[in-house]
C-alpha cells in the first residue's frame, strides 16, 4: 500500500508537470483561456499529489470513508471507471 501511494503520488506529479509544460502550446492552439484551465488543472493535480504524499495510510483510509459517505454516487462512478480501466489493462496484457 505504501508503494502504491508513492507511485500514485509520482504519477500525479508527472501528470501535473506534463500539463503545465504544455500550457503554452494550448495557449497558441486553443487560446489563453484554455491554457489557463490547463495551468489551473496542473496546479490542482500537483497539490493533490503533495497532499497524498504527506498523509499516512490511516488518514487516507479515513478520507476515503468520509468521501464515500458524503458522495456515494460519485464514489460508485469512480470505482466503476477504475474497475473498467483495470480490466482493460489486464485484458490488454493477455494479448501480448
Amino acid at each position: 500500500a505504501v508503494e502504491g501511494k508513492a507511485k500514485a503520488s509520482d504519477a500525479l506529479t508527472t501528470l501535473g508537470k506534463v500539463i503545465s509544460d504544455n500550457a503554452g502550446t494550448i495557449d497558441e492552439k486553443l487560446g489563453v483561456q484554455y491554457g489557463d484551465y490547463a495551468r489551473t488543472a496542473a496546479r490542482s493535480i500537483q497539490e493533490t499529489a503533495a497532499k497524498l504524499e504527506s498523509k499516512d495510510l490511516g488518514e487516507l483510509g479515513n478520507d476515503m470513508k468520509d468521501f464515500v459517505q458524503k458522495s456515494p454516487g460519485i464514489a460508485i462512478g469512480i470505482a466503476a471507471v477504475a474497475g473498467f480501466a483495470i480490466a482493460k489493462m489486464l485484458s490488454g496484457r493477455s494479448d501480448d
